[in-house]
């Protein structure tokens, strides 16, 4: 049974946003409640802490305040002496940024805002703007993006252009996530390259994937800078290539995909680098996706080398690789893991359209 269609809501982006708060209170769904507001393994004794910061970290907060009283012993807020009753008027403003592993092209039914960015309204933003029910959700992920293109105009697959993604990011954003660097030195182009029957142009990647580091330190003081107050989560590629051998699914020799998966490491290492030199939480997806690559069939979360409509584009997530994204992404924000569901459903209300 496919996607059932919907349409998103009609406000738009036209740069900076210029848009009308929806002054609602954040609904906190109930299995949602978080632990100290500290990650799952902090959460159970062990593990660092999760970084949540400015106006997310006070919502969450107030949140967790209320629930947890209001739960004590069935007493409403009225019924406990010197409780204060948190003022929470908005909820989460998020912000998207990313390249085509956020995006997620040709995952289900495309967004049109612009067409050119292959932006799927499948992918691990909308899952994870619906899961945190927030206030306003803008997506200005694209494929093919590297990160020259958060700070000028960018020309898309089709020939047409869209606006720095930076500038969908305002003092009122309250969160960030961001996924990119691996176009800044075509990774997977190489791969495909690779499966062509081309020379594998590795020689000088593991040294280009290095200075991604220092492009994703300035992009999040960028968007520190732009919003003082936003939690900014770094999201970082899952694996797709076996970590050992290869399979028919790859068509390349083991011998000669070793060092573009060897890269790849070395890519998310420095994403990780980046955002930890400019304050920022790293959500690790290279771990959490080991058996999951290319070769694993039905465990599978990315697709093979051929594009498949509906499905992904070639050497990356489906569907189940994007919501297994978003269930880290979430983790790594509430400490919980959320009510999961097939697709995702974001309020159209809070859906910000982007000119194209």
């Amino acid at each position: 049974m496919g996607r059932p269609d919907h349409r998103h809501g009609l406000r738009r982006h036209h740069g900076h946003r210029a848009r009308r708060r929806r002054h609602r209170p954040f609904r906190l769904r109930p299995q949602l409640r978080l632990v100290h507001l500290r990650g799952r393994a902090a959460a159970e004794g062990s593990g660092p802490a999760v970084r949540i910061t400015g106006r997310l970290a006070a919502t969450l907060g107030a949140l967790v305040l209320a629930t947890t009283a209001c739960e004590a012993g069935g007493a409403s807020e009225s019924d406990l002496p010197g409780l204060v009753e948190p003022e929470v008027t908005s909820g989460i403003d998020y912000v998207a940024l990313g390249d085509s592993f956020s995006a997620g092209p040709f995952i289900g039914t495309m967004r049109n805002d612009p067409e050119g960015c292959a932006r799927s309204r499948d992918n691990y933003p909308a899952f994870l703007a619906d899961w945190l029910d927030v206030e306003s959700y803008t997506d200005v992920t694209c494929s093919a993006a590297t990160t020259t293109d958060l700070y000028g105009t960018m020309t898309m697959f089709n020939g047409a252009t869209t606006g720095p993604q930076l500038d969908a990011v305002t003092a009122e954003t309250d969160l960030v996530t961001i996924g990119m660097g691996g176009n800044d030195f075509r990774i997977y182009d190489s791969l495909i390259g690779c499966q062509n029957g081309q020379p594998c142009a590795v020689d000088d990647l593991t040294a280009d994937a290095r200075k991604v580091a220092g492009r994703i330190e300035k992009a999040v003081r960028s968007i520190t800078d732009a919003a003082p107050g936003a939690s900014v989560y770094v999201v970082g590629y899952p694996d797709i290539l076996p970590t050992e051998g290869t399979c028919r699914a790859v068509g390349v020799a083991a011998d000669v995909l070793g060092p573009v998966a060897e890269v790849a490491e070395v890519l998310n290492a420095s994403l990780r680098r980046g955002a930890e030199a400019a304050g920022a939480s790293y959500v690790d997806m290279e771990s959490v996706s080991e058996g999951h690559d290319v070769c694993a069939k039905g465990r599978a979360w990315v697709n093979g080398p051929q594009l498949r409509p509906g499905v992904a584009a070639p050497f990356h997530p489906k569907v189940n690789g994007m919501r297994a994204v978003a269930v880290e992404v979430f983790g790594e924000i509430t400490g919980e893991e959320p009510e999961v569901t097939e697709y995702a459903e974001p309020d159209p209300d809070v859906v910000v359209l982007n000119e194209g």
